[in-house]
């Protein structure tokens, strides 16, 4: 019994030994630099210099972020010279009040930052001044990054995401890995000059990052001929064969490091013009078509087109009104001219259902998906049949009218569904979750499809397209020796004006190169003035641009 009980003892104090050697371990080796780094900090005045955060790649891991890098004056206080005349030098060149300088003592020793242009770092390099030093950092976000809308920006100190990918996935690219310019005090905090100012890492784990599906040179070749051609709408592009979207780009852009101009901007700058709705106009035309296939209806049909066609006691005209019509029009030429007097028929002809069947199956009036990879998105808007009583409103929506809404992104995939045969993808902007060295750490991507029209509709529609660019109202989306393109122009009312001249915006979605398609593109411009003559040639230059990139690679 007595043996059992010291045996019972014995075993308590090995186990009570051990568990101090493994907390001595954990405190010495395991936690030294963080206890280390936290004592420090007790007897030092910091100030961040920069604070570490992941990355943003594109799908070729490609940076979006810290792209650049900046210069910083880091003015030491406790050694900074107290002559009135070297203040008003430094003051002058930083752009302050050399009054800022009074105060400095070793008693208020904290590093003072501030950002200053290269012609600045140089002057000061050549010429320096004691307690004054240069350096270089990374600078997060510019004017010159790509996809900001997409992308977004963080607060002033870098620490936290605010908007776009930056806030969604703050808790993947956020780091407690900090750079500070300190200096060394006593308990009084009185600057000890032994220990001088220094540059100190406080490290943690590294930090995630995230790979985007964007592809950067797109991206970027996209927005510049939008801001050449003073484009203000949007352009997206999507990869056909696996829905991963390549390019998200609206404007007008804006400067994600200098968020306050933009706040009070009437032409909303911040708003990303991709993922949001408008009326589609005559691109709808295309899901009036493709519900009349599905219905095995004859294409070789014909309606006459007088420049209008009467709906009881309503005219609804054509936009050649004022030319006399189209004449008689089968399904395809009516397509390629977009001719509002055949796809009134028509939509008559099938019913209202039918078309909002069909408009549902192409993904109008729902997300596509992004919204589950954190990215918020409008899902646009259907009618509903009880709204569509009557021949009038069947007509207004057979033409893309009405109370119906659609987004770029939305619009982008309706050209997608037709020039991969009938199949619509769940899209994808996020691929996955990387690490420093670039190794996937979660995948992010949905792979999910389904067949939403036959391979026969979609051949049928990708004939109309082409039929549009080639002799109809989308003659300047052509492309020529890069493969030729296909697509449908768009020119939607608003019922805004501009004084008398009423409001339009203008579309083009479709697909490059016919031949073989790889993307389908939609360009949406705001206040065009219409779909061939705004969007068409945006969506030529583009693609043509895409084409002969890809030829040089």
């Amino acid at each position: 019994m007595r043996k059992g009980r010291v045996k019972l003892i014995l075993f308590f104090i090995t186990v009570s030994i051990l568990f101090l050697c493994a907390r001595l371990y954990q405190l010495q080796i395991v936690q030294y630099d963080s206890f280390a780094s936290a004592a420090f900090r007790q007897r030092s005045r910091m100030t961040p210099l920069y604070h570490e955060r992941g990355q943003i790649y594109d799908r070729n891991m490609i940076l979006f972020t810290d792209r650049n890098t900046e210069y910083v004056a880091v003015i030491q206080p406790a050694i900074f010279p107290r002559d009135k005349k070297i203040w008003e030098t430094v003051a002058e060149a930083l752009g302050i009040d050399s009054e800022n300088f009074a105060n400095f003592s070793v008693y208020n020793a904290s590093p003072v930052i501030y950002p200053i242009d290269e012609n600045t770092a140089i002057s000061f390099i050549e010429n320096p001044v004691r307690g004054v030093s240069i350096i270089e950092r990374k600078v997060r976000t510019d004017k010159s990054m790509p996809a900001a809308h997409l992308v977004g920006y963080t607060d002033e100190t870098g620490n936290q995401g605010l908007s776009g990918i930056e806030k969604a996935y703050q808790h993947i690219l956020r780091s407690d890995n900090t750079v500070y310019v300190l200096a060394t005090t006593d308990a009084g905090y009185q600057y000890l000059e032994e220990y001088g100012y220094q540059i100190r890492e406080v490290k943690a784990d590294r930090p995630l990052s995230i790979k985007l599906t964007l592809d950067y040179h797109m991206q970027k070749l996209a927005e510049e001929v939008m801001d050449k051609m003073m484009v203000s709408g949007a352009v997206v592009i999507i990869d056909i064969l696996s829905g991963d979207i390549l390019v998200l780009a609206s404007r007008p852009g804006f400067d994600p490091a200098n968020i306050s101009e933009y706040l009070n901007d009437g032409r909303q700058p911040l708003f990303n013009r991709a993922i949001a709705g408008y009326t589609p106009g005559s691109i709808f035309k295309i899901i009036t078509a493709a519900a009349a296939l599905e219905s095995n209806f004859d294409p070789e049909v014909t309606f006459d087109c007088p420049g209008y066609a009467m709906v009881g006691e309503h005219v609804f005209k054509c936009w050649n009104y004022d030319a006399g019509g189209h004449g008689v029009m089968n399904l395809i030429s009516s397509f390629a001219q977009s001719c509002n007097s055949y796809f009134i028929h028509l939509g008559i002809h099938l019913g209202a259902e039918k078309m909002l069947e069909t408009a549902r199956d192409f993904g109008l009036g729902s997300i596509t998906g992004i919204s589950d990879q954190l990215i918020p998105e409008y899902e646009g808007m259907l009618p509903n049949t009880v709204e569509l009583i009557g021949d009038g409103n069947i007509a207004n929506l057979a033409m893309g009218q009405g109370r119906i809404l659609v987004t770029p992104l939305q619009a982008a995939g309706m050209a997608s569904i037709i020039a991969n045969g009938g199949i619509r993808h769940t899209f994808n902007i996020v691929d996955c979750i990387v690490n420093s060295e670039g190794e996937i750490i979660r995948d992010l991507k949905k792979r999910e499809w389904k067949r939403v029209i036959s391979r026969e509709t979609a051949a049928a529609l990708m004939k109309m397209m082409e039929a549009t660019v080639e002799y109809g109202t989308g003659q300047r989306a052509d492309i020529g020796g890069y493969g030729g393109s296909a697509g449908k122009t768009g020119s939607a009312e608003t019922g805004m004006f501009d004084e008398d001249r009423p409001i339009l915006h203008a579309w083009f979605t479709g697909y490059f190169p016919y031949t073989e398609p790889r993307y389908a593109m939609c360009v949406f411009v705001e206040d065009g003035t219409g779909g061939g003559s705004s969007a068409a040639p945006v969506f030529a230059e583009i693609a043509a641009r895409i084409m002969e990139w890809e030829e040089m690679r």
